[in-house]
């Protein structure tokens, strides 16, 4: 039987990030970490449950395991717009800096509706060859997202072909240490083949089906060795006639106190979502590695 978006539960969402942050800040860096991986090279977590950005995964693993270490990370995110709201809870582990996996759960709200739709985001990428910062060739990764939607009803009553669907994607990413004004800068293109709705959130494919390939990109730069600022971009699948989607950007803000710890802010402009148009508004992301 499809399962019709829950009731929201008000249990304080807003309070677990703070206290959340609050914990992590007063946790010293363990000596553990490998030296040869500078602060913020992890990236953060996306909303897709991998490593990179805010809006999308990079070629970058999660953390900070070198070769032959083992890093994991924990995170909670919320993006907060106009008439919808997605809080997402994840962790991931990486090995040896070849291998990452990860699982998440996504919450999307309705505001006017005050119903959630629930999705699983299941991830794994790896690093094919070159490295992100040394050699000749840039950080080539391989990653793949399944997710699976725990209520179905929406999805299939706009027209959704299924409720679950793996997303495939090629990566590059690349950082100068002496990049713009002398600055470190990292630039991030990824391929996407999806046939992802609103990023499943309302299932996959469509009355316009096609699974097709997607561009990607994202552009940071540290303004110290601690705070980086950048970009986002990401196209979309458009599978239902009736819910056209648009591309998403964000301008985000990201702090490294130390490697345990990153706190990300960012603008979002998401286009139009579920037939309501100009969806901008933020993103604040928390984040502990070990």
């Amino acid at each position: 039987m499809n399962r019709c978006p829950s009731r929201q539960t008000r249990t304080g969402g807003m309070m677990l990030p703070g206290l959340l942050l609050g914990l992590l800040l007063t946790l010293p860096s363990p000596p553990a970490f490998s030296e040869g991986r500078l602060a913020g090279t992890g990236g953060v977590s996306s909303i897709n449950g991998s490593g990179g950005g805010g809006l999308t995964g990079w070629a970058t693993l999660a953390g900070y395991a070198d070769t032959g270490e083992t890093s994991g990370t924990v995170y909670a995110s919320r993006a907060d717009v106009d008439d919808f709201r997605l809080d997402v809870f994840g962790a991931s582990a990486t090995f040896s800096n070849r291998l990452e996996i990860g699982l998440a759960r996504q919450h999307f709200t309705i505001k006017a509706a005050d119903a959630r739709i629930e999705q699983d985001r299941f991830t794994a990428k790896w690093r094919m060859a070159g490295d992100l910062i040394y050699g000749k060739l840039p950080q080539l990764s391989l990653g793949v997202e399944h997710g699976r939607l725990r209520d179905t009803g929406t999805a299939l009553a706009l027209g959704a072909a299924d409720t679950q669907d793996t997303d495939y994607i090629i990566s590059a990413a690349r950082a100068w240490i002496d990049g713009l004004f002398h600055r470190t800068t990292l630039l991030n293109v990824n391929l996407r083949r999806s046939q992802a709705n609103q990023y499943g959130i309302l299932g996959f494919g469509g009355d316009d089906p096609g699974r097709e390939w997607h561009a990607e990109g994202a552009l940071a730069w540290f303004a110290t060795r601690n705070i980086a600022i950048g970009a986002e971009y990401r196209q979309k699948p458009d599978n239902l006639s009736a819910l056209r989607e648009q591309s998403a950007r964000d301008l985000f803000l990201a702090w490294f106190p130390n490697k345990r710890v990153s706190v990300t802010a960012a603008w979002l402009d998401l286009g139009a979502i579920a037939g309501q148009s100009d969806q901008t508004g933020f993103y604040l992301s928390l984040q502990a590695a070990f």
